[in-house]
This record gives C-alpha cells, structure tokens and sequence, in this order.
C-alpha cells in the first residue's frame, strides 16, 4: 500500500526543492553583483590613479619646460660664462642674472624659488616668499646633488623657517644650463623649487581617498602637509585598498589609499536585499508556486539580461515597468536601474575628461612659440632701420603683425591650404632677412588643392628646421621645395631643402615615434598633434643624406574646404 504524506511534508518538501534552486540563483546573482561591483570599484581606482599620474606629468612638464627655457637662453648662458671666466664675479653682471631670475618666478605661479650655481662656485637665487635675491632663508643651501650624467633629476625638499615655525614642501627640477654651441662645455645648475601644495589644486581626490607622491620610501607631497617626510611604509594599510604607479619622467611613486568602508557598506546592503528577496520568494512560492513564480522568474531574466548587458559594455540599458517598485524584485530592478544610470553618468564623465584633456594639450602645445624667433626678428627689424633708413621696417613689421594673429587667434583651428601657404610666405620673408645667402623657395600645390582644409601652422616646423640647421654655413644659394598631392583620401605632402643635411643615425632618431629625446621638441610636438589630430591615419618619415639635402614626407586625411578653387600665389 501506498504510504500517503501529510499535507504539511508535502508543504515541506516544495519549499526544501523550491528553496534549493532558489537560494543557489539567489547565490549566484549576489556573486555576480559582488564581482560586477569589485571590477567598477577597481575599474575606477585604476582610472583615478591614472588620472593623478598623468596630471602630475603634465604639471611638471609645464615647470620642466619654463626651467629648459631658462637653461638654453643664449643670454643667461653668455652671463654665466662671464662668471666662470672672471677671477671675480662681476656686481653688474651677478645683478643681471637675479633679475632674470625674479622675472622667472614672478611669471610662473607655484614657483617659491629658482637657484643658479655656476661651475666657478658663484650662487645666484630669488627668494619669492622673501621677494629678495640677497636675503634667504633656504635658497642659498639648496644642493643639485649627483646628477650623474643627466641633463635633469627631480627630487623633493623640505626647509624649516625657524621663526614662523613653519615648513616649506617643495618639489625641486634640477637642469644643467645647455650652452649648444659647446654641449660638453661645463657652466652651471639650475634648481627650480616649487610648491607642492601647486599638485592639490590639479589632484583632486574625494573624501575617501588620500593620494601621495613618494621619492623612494619618503612622502614628499600630499594634501595633508603634515604626512610630508614620513615613511610611506609605516603608513596603516588595514581598511584601505592601494593601488601604486611609478611617474616615468621623475621616477616618484604615487599612492592611491581609497577608505573602503564605503564599499562595504553597498556590499552588506546588496546581501541584504538578495537575502529579504530570498525570504519573499520562499514565503511566496510555497503558498502559491504558479502564480508566483512564474511574474518572478520573468523579472529575474530581465535583470539578468541587463547584467550581461552592463558587462558587454552597454551602460544605456534599462528594465522598464519599475517606475513605483511593489516588491523586493522590482526594488532590486530599481537599484539596478539607478546603478546602471549612474555608471553611464561616470563613463561619459571620463569620455568628456579625456576630451578636455586633449584639447588642453593641444592648446598647450600650439601655444608654444619660439621665443628666439622674435627675438631675432626684431632684432633684424632694428637693424635694418638704422641701415637701409626705414624703407624695409613697414613691410617686415606688417608681415610679423600677421604672423602673431595668425598664431593666437582660435588655435587648433583648420584653415585652407591657400591660408596656411599665404601665412607661409610671411613667415619666410622674416627668416630671409636672417640668412647671410639667398633664399628660394618653390611651391608646388595645384589650384584645385587649395580649397583643402589642414590644421594651422603643421608645415612651419620644418621650414624653421631646415632654415635653421639645414642652411647653417652653407654658401651656395639656399632652396626650398614645397609640394602636395592628393592620393586617394589622402594628402601627400613633401618639404626639401638642399641643405646640409643629417647624419643616418639622426634621421633614424626622428622616424622613431618612440623616442624621447629632448633635442626635437619641435618634431615631437608636431608628431603628438598629428596623433591627436589623425590618430592612426597619418604618416611622417624624413630622409636625408649628408651635404644632399633633407625631404619631410608627410600623410594626412584629405578634408575638404568651402571652396576648392580658392586661389594663393605667392609672393617669394
């Protein structure tokens, strides 16, 4: 005979086989979240730590490039070499340095101080805090250290002001002065010290998180000035998650110490709502199994669905009808919902970061103009007015009027290449005037190629090069060819000189994009705005053979402009 179960067992035995199946999905949806959770917290730590990294790169590029500056201007490196010569430091000429030395400072925000030591022992520094280049508290004890072969070395400091009771953290560029008509020749040091509290107004880390920069074991700046100068080390790690990078350009370490108690927070909660959802669905599917499980089990797939979507990358999807959530699963939906809303929130936040940043370091990049330039070409413009009793002086300052407009105005812009030539010609009839020979230079462009829109100023790089260094002591007449075609979707572009020209290791130097020396800062801002600019839709190569000449062979992405028949003609 049969054995019959009680209803009770019976009632028992479904919630045991429901429960089961149940508690191990419930199980797997929390594992899912908990991991889906530890990735976005490491996803974003990763890209914060990033952040800070490559701003504090930027920050001491833009103090490392004001300091390269001052270290190669023919000015300060003839002062100092008076110095070193003279048995004696001459007052005048001491004095002169100083004054350049206040000027550096007091144009650069962040900058506390700069000290120059010659190789003959003589200190020359401004004090900003103290506005004095005679009395100091700390300026005239700072050390270069062991350089040991390097043009520049970066390292931190901190100096004690006895009678405030006070301390200065600084971040300290050591560079030696650069004389390259002599690149072996000893002159001098420069020390430039900065303020660290300059990192905080970049560096902005929330309240859960403290980030600080380390040379070697030693933390040597940090939002909190009080941490400065003590051991990273002995720092407590228990209740924080840390994450580490190295500074390549200054060999410091940053450390990124995030509170994660917050997290844990959003963690015991999440276990909270599945396990109430357990209980619910428990409760529910033993008393009605068909007219429960069944809205459940729809609902569950939904936000399963959402979940894969979420981890393909899709932050945009949404599980609709939880508008006014009636129970724990559509509660849970309405989480998922504000999770997934506030995550394409954070991710459009970095899209737009990074764009901001882009063009940041394109505007800084097309800021730069050389200032030994329009030192020169004044200097030409002066005289030729005592020489030639002004008949030239209009013509070249009208012509260099159009150049200073044509570089600040909407920097970045695209213009034709009927402007950019037009632009050209002016530029080269300043840089005429500097050469001891003739100058000819030939263009090449078909009219219909005029109309054609590139960036501005992408072809006076080369030209200043070649007129530069190709042209240096050169006596037969110098010459400049300028040609483009259009391939396909493409620009080819060609500039030769019939200079000089390089030797083959420079011209495999210069075809290396993954070289970072510091003697091509023309050619490696133009390659970085060509990247920014094209991506990988470009090329650039150059070629060259000793006393042959030099060719720039450029490839760029064809843009068309307004009007292709745009016409340029030139007035070389």
């Amino acid at each position: 005979m049969k054995k019959s179960r009680s209803l009770r067992s019976m009632i028992f035995f479904l919630a045991v086989v429901l429960v089961i199946p149940i508690l191990g999905f419930s199980l797997y949806l929390q594992l899912q979240t908990w991991k889906l959770m530890q990735s976005n917290l490491q996803r974003e730590l990763e890209g914060e730590l990033y952040t800070e990294n490559h701003m504090l790169q930027m920050i001491m590029d833009k103090y490392d490039m004001v300091l390269y500056d001052f270290c190669t201007d023919d000015e300060i490196i003839d002062l100092v070499e008076q110095i070193n010569e003279a048995e004696k430091a001459s007052d005048a000429v001491k004095y002169q340095i100083r004054r350049n030395l206040s000027h550096l400072c007091n144009r650069n925000a962040g900058i506390e101080g700069i000290t120059l030591i010659t190789e003959s022992g003589t200190i020359c520094f401004y004090d900003r805090r103290a506005a004095s280049f005679v009395s100091t508290k700390w300026a005239n004890q700072v050390s270069p250290g062991d350089m040991q072969g390097k043009m520049a070395v970066y390292h931190g400091n901190s100096y004690q002001n006895e009678e405030e009771d006070t301390s200065l953290h600084m971040l300290q560029l050591t560079r030696k002065l650069a004389d390259y008509r002599n690149i072996n020749r000893r002159i001098g040091t420069v020390i430039l010290s900065i303020d660290q509290s300059v990192l905080w107004e970049e560096i902005q880390a929330d309240g859960n998180s403290s980030v600080y920069v380390c040379e070697g074991d030693t933390i040597i700046a940090a939002a909190d000035a009080r941490q400065i100068g003590s051991s990273i080390s002995t720092k407590p790690h228990r209740g924080y998650r840390v994450l580490e990078t190295e500074n390549k350009k200054t060999g410091w370490n940053i450390y990124h110490f995030y509170s994660i108690a917050q997290y844990d927070q959003v963690v015991k909660r999440n276990i909270g709502i599945g396990l109430g959802t357990l209980v619910a669905l428990t409760i529910l599917s033993t008393s009605i199994v068909w007219l429960m499980t069944r809205p459940v089990l729809d609902e569950v797939g939904k936000l399963v669905y959402a979940m894969s979507e979420i981890e393909n990358g899709n932050f945009s999807v949404q599980i609709s009808g939880v508008a006014n959530p009636q129970n724990e699963v559509e509660r849970i939906e309405a989480g998922f919902n504000e999770m997934s809303s506030q995550l394409k929130k954070l991710v459009e936040a970095v899209k737009q970061s990074t764009v901001e940043q882009k063009n940041a370091e394109l505007q800084a990049m097309e800021a730069q103009i050389d200032p030994h330039f329009l030192y020169n070409t004044l200097d030409t413009i002066n005289w030729k007015a005592l020489e030639h009793d002004d008949y030239e002086v209009s013509a070249m300052v009208g012509a260099l009027a159009d150049i200073l407009r044509y570089s600040i105005r909407n920097p970045g812009d695209m213009v034709s290449i009927s402007q950019e030539l037009s632009w050209l010609d002016h530029y080269i009839m300043l840089q005429k005037e500097k050469l001891e020979q003739p100058l000819q230079v030939i263009t090449d462009v078909p009219p219909e190629l005029l109309g054609y829109r590139i960036h501005k100023m992408l072809l006076q790089p080369f030209v200043e090069n070649a007129i530069n260094h190709g042209f240096r002591r050169m006596i037969s007449p110098c010459k400049i060819e300028i040609s483009m075609k259009l391939l396909d979707e493409q620009f080819y572009i060609r500039i030769r000189d019939n200079g000089c020209g390089i030797s083959p290791a420079l011209v495999r130097e210069l075809n290396d994009k993954n070289s970072d020396s510091g003697h091509h800062v023309g050619i490696a801002n133009v390659r970085k705005r060509l990247e920014l600019y094209y991506g990988e839709d470009h090329a650039m190569y150059f070629e060259s053979q000793e006393g042959s000449g030099t060719s720039v062979h450029l490839f760029i992405r064809a843009v068309c402009g307004g009007n292709q028949n745009e016409n340029y003609n030139s007035g070389r």
